[in-house]
């Protein structure tokens, strides 16, 4: 009986011992798409960090071993550039849009390590996607924010949807080296449509139609004016033609006369009546013909035929 008396306190000591040691020995598991931050938070003294391992996965039992999980599977935010926080382009253009990023923490033990304890991972009051939320806010959407601004500000406004996809390319490449000493890593920047409001868009068309129709008119006065012009030189050079055609003809008539002596008239009216059939001659009162000669000297005149 005795014996039973100092069993009851040992065995209740024992199992004392036991639930401590059990309740101190934790298997911290990781799952798939997650890390574990495990650290060992003695009975006495500080907590000192253990290791990281990624899921999935587990530590197994492990004296007084705590984990916090840190997602590594990228995540997808958007920055919207809306009417109140306007995108200005090179020409002073406002510009409504969005810019979408990928990213996520650098899947290396060193990195989350230095995410936790550097970068407001160590937090036991939230999940993992509520502190990468934050992460993103105070660490990255700034930062990024304005690299867009900047990058909209190097195109003309009408320009821009011809070069998103080379501003995202851009944008990434900047982000990337400005976070290179954090464990943040960008795996895309892509630039969303982006235009003027409408309002600007309804003042630029018809901008364009004041341009296009002072262009159609500019194009009819020239086309009158080169009319003119063409009917101007048209004139001009038939007028110049019948100039020329007048001035051969009356060169060629003064030839013709210079070539027409008395000499050759006579000459040419003997020929003519050789060939002639009937020959009509002026008669006198006595019924004689009347036949003058020429001669060849015009300045004197032929002697009159006798009566």
């Amino acid at each position: 009986m005795r014996s039973s008396f100092y069993l009851i306190p040992v065995l209740i000591v024992a199992g004392f011992i036991a639930s401590f040691v059990s309740s101190n020995y934790h298997n911290v598991q990781a799952p798939a798409g997650y890390a574990a931050y495990v650290v060992e938070r003695p009975l006495l003294g500080s907590t000192v960090f253990q290791r990281v391992i990624f899921g999935p996965g587990s530590t197994g039992l492990t004296w007084r071993a705590y984990g916090d999980l840190v997602s590594i599977t990228p995540y997808s935010y958007s920055e919207l550039f809306e009417t109140s926080s306007s995108l200005i382009a090179k020409d002073k253009l406002p510009i409504i849009g969005g810019a979408h990023i990928v990213w996520r923490v650098r899947a290396t033990p060193d990195q989350i390590k230095l995410y936790m304890e550097g970068f407001g991972g160590l937090d036991t009051t939230h999940s993992a996607d509520e502190i990468a939320r934050e992460s993103y806010k105070n660490y990255i959407a700034e930062p990024f924010r304005t690299l867009v601004r900047e990058e909209f500000a190097k195109y003309d406004g009408l320009a821009v949807s011809e070069h998103l996809a080379q501003m995202g390319e851009s944008i990434q490449q900047e982000l990337t080296a400005k976070l290179r000493n954090t464990p943040f890593e960008v795996l895309q920047v892509i630039v969303g449509n982006a235009q003027p409001p409408a309002a600007v868009l309804e003042k630029i068309a018809l901008k364009v139609a004041a341009l296009q129709e002072l262009a159609r008119k500019a194009t009819e006065l020239e086309i009158a004016n080169r009319s003119k012009e063409i009917e101007k030189a048209t004139g001009e050079a038939t007028g110049d033609r019948e100039l020329a055609v007048a001035e051969k003809r009356a060169e060629a008539n003064a030839k013709l006369n210079a070539s027409l002596t008395p000499l050759l008239l006579q000459y040419l009216a003997i020929e003519n009546l050789k060939s002639a059939q009937r020959v009509y001659l002026p008669l006198s009162p006595t019924g004689l013909p009347i036949v003058n000669t020429v001669t060849d000297n015009p300045t004197v005149p032929a002697p009159e035929p006798k009566r």
